[in-house]
């Protein structure tokens, strides 16, 4: 029994391997469309002010923190996070295209860049 629930353990939990290229990085399709915009790397709450209408957001993870500046994105791209994930639902909520568990497009996105965003086919391209 021991062997089973580790294993349940680590399929929830476990960071997934990374599927990502030198431009693209690919994760869940969280929510459907797709949106082309500047990627504003966004790690805490104090980076909001780099945040401008319809640029894309790109963080490791969104918390309830992230409702005020919600509303101003066109898609939004996460490190981490599952189909019920906060960026997923807020994003569903919103009807903008979002792309979560990439496991690094914090790292791989600079800051500033263009981007095309595919909700539908869970990946962020950069153009």
């Amino acid at each position: 029994m021991g062997t089973a629930l580790d294993a349940a353990i680590q399929v929830k939990f476990a960071e997934p391997a990374p599927r990502n290229g030198a431009s693209t990085v690919r994760g869940l399709n969280a929510s459907a469309g797709v949106y082309e915009g500047t990627a504003r790397v966004v790690l805490s709450p104090s980076d909001f002010e780099k945040i401008n209408s319809g640029d894309v957001l790109v963080a490791r993870v969104t918390t309830e923190a992230y409702n005020d500046i919600i509303p101003l994105i066109g898609a939004v791209v996460t490190d981490r996070g599952g189909l019920l994930s906060h960026a997923a639902t807020i994003a569903r909520e919103f009807g903008i295209p979002a792309v979560v568990g990439t496991t690094e497009a914090t790292r791989i996105i600079p800051d500033g860049a263009r981007i095309r965003v595919d909700g539908s086919r869970g990946e962020a391209i950069l153009v």
